[in-house]
């Protein structure tokens, strides 16, 4: 007999409800025309406590998502609308709790008024019983005869994406957004048409058991369709076409994967400064009868000839100066000139190539020349290479064949002019690049193998063959440990050429260490063998390095390293010595830059390194 008054309170509460959440819809619109009439007062108040007894994973959602939890801090709540709070906590409470999969959860709540000095307090107590869970799935995925044997090998993949599989427990969320991601995994796979014909979760509360239906009709596998180019004007549309992955002749099946392989090799050809590749499925579900997925290409060019100017400072080679000249359009057939010269302290250079565009297979022919003096540790060397060679671009991973005719002459230190040296030089390059960012990577890896060899048959001065592999790798820290927010850095790298001496193989063949991104502690390229009076390259070389950052503020890390590794002219000579120190990492936008203070226990010196992103 007293829930009498309580339910025509409640019903008197609903005209200031609806007053309070006008003025709350109607503030945002005030402020947005009328701009801000007084200064921003500080945090208001709670107007009540909430205390929720519940499982952890139920607390969150009921402070958040009930009409209690949403209003305990708003300042135009108003004492009159606790009464349709509380008559709607318990059916909020229990439908948060079964839609996590409890569905015979209880809540029970309680209000206790407010004295002098002390708020309000609301009580949901929710018991969330027995977890329901999933004791039957039942997939059925159907289409025409045509694909039926593709269908069963997606199924199976289908299946290990499923997020409900048997013995896991039922939720409403995953549920229904694990219907929309079978939907999506089929038209990314040609199937553009796939629809669910049934879907049932027959849950039965007193064995807290859901058992799972659905049936998916694919319809027919689409193929990929006419291309639409936009924004073209000084590229011929071939370039665009040859991109693509899939055969421009004959049919294929449409996928998405191919459809952002193409994506990126359009923003990475050269060409374009944005390139966006849409699947036109509104066309394919307008027209019944269509059995191909349209594309639509939008493009914005770059320009086909570019002057640019660089300049740059790093503690290992000290002040750079970049002038440059690309072209991209090299005969009206898309062909790509780089060409540029480059000084530095330790080296001049003059540069270019020139490269075909990209077939549909990634490949592509480039050739140049390069012309370089470079002054380091007592040896000065003047280089001339011309090289022609075939690459291909698959994905994250490069490969490229070349054949280059070295010569060079050297003049060392304490010693004069030495003998000139020429190599005519097969080499083979493979590289992958696996990270997050090729910017700011914080997750990944790079792996960048190589081969090469000469013989003294053929125009060079001595026979030998190189090997050179250099692997670096990213690992961030556990999110819920004290290391958050962490990135463990190692860096491996190892390098041997065979051959009888080192005497007549051209330097750039051999190998020297130390510097910023390798040795720290150590002067660039001072870890080498000793000729005369200076540090040249030898026939081995291995090094590891292992770092890691720390966040001490937004954007900035501090940092903790150890780097050990040497080169020699045989293993037998091989020394490692090592280095270790701290640093700074700033998060600029155009990559981390660094600065370590790093101590060369060899040597038994500090060394102050520099530098702005990494050597990959």
């Amino acid at each position: 007999m007293r829930a009498a008054p309580a339910t025509r309170l409640a019903h008197r509460a609903r005209l200031p409800v609806l007053r309070r959440l006008l003025r709350a819809l109607a503030a945002p619109v005030a402020f947005a025309v009328l701009g801000p009439l007084a200064p921003a007062s500080a945090a208001a108040a709670p107007n009540y406590e909430l205390k929720v007894d519940a499982l952890g994973e139920l607390v969150e959602p009921i402070r958040t998502r009930t009409l209690v939890g949403r209003w305990i801090d708003d300042p135009g709540f108003d004492a009159e609308q606790m009464p349709l709070f509380l008559e709607r906590a318990k059916t909020e409470a229990e439908a948060i709790a079964q839609a996590a999969g409890f569905f015979s959860a209880h809540a029970e709540v309680s209000y206790e008024p407010g004295t002098a000095g002390r708020l309000p307090v609301v009580r949901i107590d929710v018991d969330a019983g027995a977890r329901t869970t999933v004791n039957r799935f039942d997939f059925v995925l159907e289409g025409p005869p045509q694909v039926q044997a593709g269908l069963q090998k997606l199924r199976d993949r289908l299946l290990e994406r499923w997020p409900l599989p048997e013995g896991s427990f039922f939720r409403s969320a995953p549920w229904q957004s694990g219907k929309r991601l079978l939907i999506d995994a089929l038209q990314q796979r040609g199937y553009v048409r796939a629809r669910i014909v049934d879907s049932e979760a027959r849950v039965d509360p007193g064995n807290t058991t859901a058992a799972l239906t659905i049936r998916i009709d694919s319809g027919p596998r689409l193929d990929f369709g006419p291309m639409t180019i936009e924004g073209l004007s000084r590229y011929d549309a071939s370039i665009v076409r040859a991109l693509a992955p899939w055969e421009a002749e004959g049919r294929q099946p449409y996928d998405f994967d191919e459809v952002l392989a193409f994506q990126a090799r359009l923003r990475t050809s050269g060409y374009f400064d944005s390139a966006e590749v849409l699947p036109d499925f509104a066309a394919v579900l307008a027209d019944p009868r269509l059995e191909t997925v349209p594309l639509r290409v939008e493009l914005s060019e770059r320009r086909e000839q570019r002057v640019t100017l660089g300049v740059g400072i790093s503690s290992d080679e000290g002040p750079r100066a970049l002038l440059g000249y690309d072209h991209r359009n090299v005969f009206d057939k898309g062909w790509q000139l780089e060409s540029g010269v480059l000084l530095q302290r330790v080296r001049r250079r003059v540069f270019a190539s020139l490269r075909t565009p990209q077939k549909a297979s990634g490949h592509y022919y480039q050739g140049g020349v390069r012309l370089e003096r470079f002054d380091v540790q007592g040896e000065l060397t003047d280089k001339q290479t011309a090289f022609i060679g075939e690459g291909k671009r698959s994905g994250d991973t490069d490969r490229f064949l070349s054949l280059q005719f070295q010569t060079e002459q050297r003049n060392v230190r304490g010693i004069g002019d030495v003998e000139s040296t020429r190599a005519l030089t097969l080499g083979y390059t493979w590289s992958t690049k696996r990270l997050d960012s090729l910017l700011d990577p914080r997750r990944g890896y790079t792996i960048d193998a190589q081969v090469s060899g000469a013989s003294r048959s053929l125009l060079s001065d001595r026979s030998f063959v190189r090997v050179h592999t250099r692997a670096m790798r990213f690992w961030p820290m556990p999110g819920d440990s004290f290391l958050d927010g962490g990135i463990l850095i190692g860096l491996a790298e190892i390098g041997q050429v065979f051959a009888a001496g080192r005497d007549g193989i051209p330097s750039e063949n051999l190998f020297r260490t130390g510097g910023t991104s390798t040795i720290r502690g150590y002067d660039f390229l001072s870890l080498g063998v000793r000729e005369g009076d200076a540090i040249v390259g030898g026939r081995v070389l291995a090094l590891g390095s292992l770092e890691y950052q720390h966040p001490v503020r937004r954007d900035w890390y501090a940092a903790a390293f150890v780097d050990a590794g040497d080169a020699a002219d045989t293993w037998g000579r091989y020394h490692a010595v090592a280095g270790y120190g701290v640093g700074a990492r700033w998060r600029s936008p155009v990559g981390p830059v660094s600065i370590d203070l790093a101590y060369g226990e060899a040597v038994r010196d500090w060394r102050v390194h520099f530098s702005v992103g990494y050597a990959f």
